[in-house]
């Protein structure tokens, strides 16, 4: 009988006799092409009742070998940190670069920012095994420094920065090793704070906040870093550098500005280096429209400023920094305080002089909250880029397919590596064939800041049918000067915590924050204490006139020259 099916030999194999490459089964024994009887197999005879009863033949597939990296340790492992440290600051220079249209020579400034900042480390030298610091004071049998942490005692990932910094041991600023510390290598957060101290070098008017929103909407390379360093220098770095390479989901508020003030004091410590001021002229511009503010409130802003010698640069000597040094602190609590002065915020009434008083105007701040109320519901339709870290497990059932899509998308980007395929595959699998009901990438082209600005001319808009002109009030006559200088009019409340702030002042003390990327009570404790500056300067200039009037009262005769009488 002639077979039905040949099959093929696995590889390797073929007959012994005339070495044919495919056999077949008859009577449960195995036959080369040929016919030859293949050894292996017992003869026995078949019956009736056992015809067609032999089950399909399969193997056991060979799993495939993992190739476990050698994790590194020691000198070679804080190197390897290093290098991955510095390609993600490439990368976000290059973004800042080519995508933001950030000047050719803001890479050169940025890379001897860096340059400096490892200066101090016992890196090897370029062809040679020995290291820079073999031999020195405090280090062990391999030629580094031992004990104590690697990285500061607070993580990336959280909150809570002091409002004061404590200079007092200037040691804590140094980035050579010690006989007490290891390498004091920099964390991730700190690629962000040098291409800002880029930005103070260049003069260019980017802020902290600017860097958190592109970090917070994955524009720049920073939430998912560790994603994008290579799978074979990421399985060779230790587990502690992977913890520091990891950021939980966002940037807490005031984390990037307390990173900026260590770097610029530790640069001052180990190099001499000092920063130039914020300029301070377009920031505060921007602030003001994006509070939707009248322009009143920028001559206002410098006024104080000047009185308050204010120079907007980052301090770099003493032992304690107050909030207000904070150059960003102290700008943004400058337009808070200036709008308390000029337009009231707590219901009471405060008429100007004279026409050309500034307060003249009166702000509908009802109208105003309700503007940007109408801009936080519109804003509520979609899910917002950067604030995908708020979505609770309640609000993901509640999602309409849109917000679904953006938060999945960014759920990908962010925590589905290259690490492990089957994993992705498992997650991706529920969502196979199916198709975002919105485009992303379409959405992504319309420009941002044409969206912003289109917002902002909606909100002045209504803000402008809004506003009154408030009649002057002159002072009376017989009003005293000192009288004259203590009215209710020209004083204003002051609010210590988030419980005093009244509704309005809620809104934009929280607008303001958000704006500036620093926590509510920061921005709170910083204007109060400009508060502070401006009633001891009004009180020392009281004090002043006050003398200089003594001073005339008391003045001698002087003779005229005409003594004709």
């Amino acid at each position: 009988m002639a077979p039905g099916r040949y099959h093929r030999f696995r590889d390797g194999e073929r007959c012994d006799e005339c070495g044919a490459r495919q056999w077949y089964a008859q009577d449960a024994i195995r036959y080369c092409r040929n016919g030859h009887r293949l050894e292996g197999f017992a003869e026995h005879e078949a019956d009736e009742d056992a015809y067609g009863t032999q089950g399909k033949v399969s193997r056991k597939k060979k799993e495939p070998k993992k190739k476990i990296a050698v994790k590194l340790s020691g000198d070679e492992g804080r190197e390897l940190y290093l290098e991955a440290l510095q390609l993600v600051l490439m990368r976000q220079v290059w973004w800042l670069v080519h995508e933001k249209g950030f000047p050719e020579d803001f890479e050169e400034i940025v890379r001897a920012l860096w340059a400096l900042r490892v200066r101090n480390l016992p890196l090897k030298e370029s062809g040679e095994g020995g290291r820079r610091r073999k031999g020195a004071h405090g280090e062990d049998s391999d030629g580094y420094a031992s004990s104590a942490p690697l990285f500061s005692s607070q993580s990336e990932g959280t909150g809570g920065e002091s409002s004061d910094f404590d200079l007092s041991d200037a040691t804590t600023a140094t980035w050579a090793p010690d006989a007490s510390r290891r390498w004091k290598l920099p964390k991730l957060v700190d690629t962000l704070a040098l291409c800002y101290l880029g930005c103070l070098v260049r003069r260019l008017p980017t802020t902290t906040a600017d860097f958190c929103g592109w970090a917070q909407r994955g524009e720049i390379d920073f939430l998912a870093a560790l994603n994008s360093i290579p799978r074979n220098a990421r399985d060779r770095l230790p587990a502690e550098y992977h913890r520091a390479l990891q950021i939980r989901d966002h940037i807490p508020p005031g984390r990037l500005q307390a990173a900026v003030q260590e770097l610029v004091i530790s640069y001052k410590v180990n190099f001499d280096t000092v920063f130039p001021p914020l300029n301070y002229v377009p920031i505060i511009a921007r602030i003001i429209t994006d509070l939707t503010l009248p322009i009143e409130v920028y001559l206002t802003v410098k006024c104080i400023a000047e009185i308050l010698q204010v120079d907007y640069s980052y301090p770099t000597g003493g032992k304690r920094i107050r909030t207000m040094d904070n150059p960003e602190v102290i700008l943004i609590s400058l337009v808070i305080v200036s709008v308390k002065l000029l337009y009231s915020l707590d219901g009471t009434e405060r008429p100007p002089r004279s026409h050309e008083d500034p307060r003249s105007l009166q702000i509908d701040w009802t109208r105003w909250q309700q503007a940007m109320r109408d801009d936080m519901s519109k804003e509520a339709s979609a899910l917002l880029r950067g604030e995908e870290y708020k979505v609770t497990p309640e609000g993901v059932l509640t999602m309409d397919k849109t917000k679904l899509d953006d938060f999945m998308d960014w759920f990908e980007k962010m925590w589905i590596g290259d690490g492990d395929p089957k994993t992705a595959e498992r997650i991706r699998e529920p969502f196979e064939g199916q198709k975002r009901s919105s485009n992303p990438t379409q959405e992504n082209k319309q420009s941002h800041e044409d969206i912003e600005n289109e917002r902002i001319r909606n909100r002045y808009e209504a803000l402008n049918s809004s506003s009154n002109i408030i009649e002057p009030v002159p002072d009376p006559e017989d009003l005293e000067n000192s009288a004259r200088n203590k009215q209710a009019r020209d004083s204003c409340p002051v609010w210590r915590t988030e419980e005093d702030l009244p509704d309005v002042a809620r809104t934009l003390y929280s607008k303001a924050a958000d704006l500036a990327a620093i926590p509510l009570n920061t921005l709170i404790r910083g204007a109060t204490q400009v508060e502070k500056q401006i009633e001891i300067w009004c009180v020392q200039r009281a004090k002043q006139q006050r003398d200089k009037g003594k001073e005339k009262g008391k003045g001698k005769a002087v003779w005229t020259g005409d003594d004709s009488e």
